[in-house]
């Protein structure tokens, strides 16, 4: 391990311990128990089908930002790649879009370089439905100030993101080479010079990004993230009243935000003890007590830690994985990397 992933595991140990003890520091264990055994199943269940939904809705997100590329795959396919990137995403941040790249770039017209243009453009239109929701909130009810710093910080990632976006599917001017010159594990063994090959690469990515020259896929685009976004406050609301936790509107929306924005920060697997904060700190916005706030954030970590635990590695199954082997790929992603 280099001194770098030292640095980034401290970071996060750290990140995550301090959080999870501010949200337990003002906690009486015995109200806390009597929150969570005075839940009730059914608002929890459907609080689960909203998640499940949220799930469907990326899936079918990530078909409209794919059709530039063309994949050769299936809708079952492309729902278990995406259950596969969102338990290794558990495991350990980020690793499960490095892995959804990988196994379905061999489909894709581009290979890995344009799945990756893909996923750029989805966090893109997540940080725009991030933004548009943020400036809701703050017509709706005063922003609390420790949000400013995360809002600022969302604005000018997703500003940079638009503008790579935007410079990528204008630098498209020629069509993704055939297999035979495609940027694929074969360009390792693609003789010429240097530039060629960055060539190849930037156009690729531009493959991938090019759902911006299609108005009427990007408008789809954007209405699922809008989907996407509805489906998380829904998934919150539903788990408040599951809870018979009283609170206003706009602390649903307010978790929503919170929690995304700490995906960005270094953290440990599943996000233990960043997520709670998240969740605690944005009820806490809304006056609600401490117990009830961490018993919401528990319980709404587990809902969204269940699919993947358990429909991630039946997807795996499905798709003749092994731990091994998923290791390998992303270990030796130009390996795995053969497009169409």
């Amino acid at each position: 391990m280099r001194v770098r992933d030292y640095l980034r595991w401290a970071a996060a140990l750290t990140l995550a311990g301090l959080a999870a003890w501010l949200s337990v520091r003002q906690v009486r264990w015995p109200a806390l128990g009597e929150v969570v055994r005075g839940a009730h199943l059914a608002p929890l269940a459907l609080a689960l089908a909203a998640i499940l939904a949220t799930t469907a809705a990326k899936a079918a997100r990530w078909a409209v930002l794919l059709r530039p590329c063309r994949p050769r795959v299936s809708t079952g396919r492309l729902v278990r790649v995406l259950l596969v990137g969102q338990m290794a995403n558990s495991l350990l941040p980020r690793l499960g879009d490095g892995l959804r790249a990988v196994l379905l770039g061999p489909q894709a017209t581009g290979g890995v370089p344009a799945v990756v243009g893909t996923l750029v453009v989805e966090k893109a239109l997540d940080g725009v439905m991030g933004l548009l929701l943020l400036l809701a909130l703050a017509l709706w009810t005063p922003l609390p100030t420790w949000l400013r710093a995360p809002m600022l910080a969302l604005a000018l990632l997703t500003a940079v993101l638009l503008a790579l976006l935007v410079a990528a599917s204008l630098a498209l001017t020629t069509p993704v080479p055939s297999p035979a010159a495609a940027l694929t594990g074969e360009r390792v063994r693609v003789r010429g010079s240097l530039s060629a090959r960055l060539e190849r690469l930037l156009d690729a990515f531009a493959l991938g990004v090019s759902l911006l020259r299609t108005p009427g896929d990007a408008a789809l685009a954007l209405g699922l993230s809008a989907l996407i976004w509805l489906l998380a406050g829904l998934t919150n609301v539903v788990a408040l009243q599951a809870l018979q936790i009283d609170a206003p509107a706009w602390a649903s929306w307010l978790v929503v935000v919170t929690v995304y924005a700490a995906t960005f920060l270094p953290t440990v697997p599943a996000q233990l003890g960043v997520f709670e904060y998240g969740a605690v700190l944005s009820l806490s916005a809304a006056a609600v007590a401490p117990e009830p706030a961490l018993a919401f954030a528990l319980v709404l970590h587990l809902l969204v830690q269940l699919p993947p635990a358990v429909l991630g590695p039946l997807s795996m199954l499905a798709e003749g994985l092994t731990w091994a082997r998923l290791t390998a790929t992303v270990r030796h992603p130009l390996e795995h990397d053969h497009a169409p």
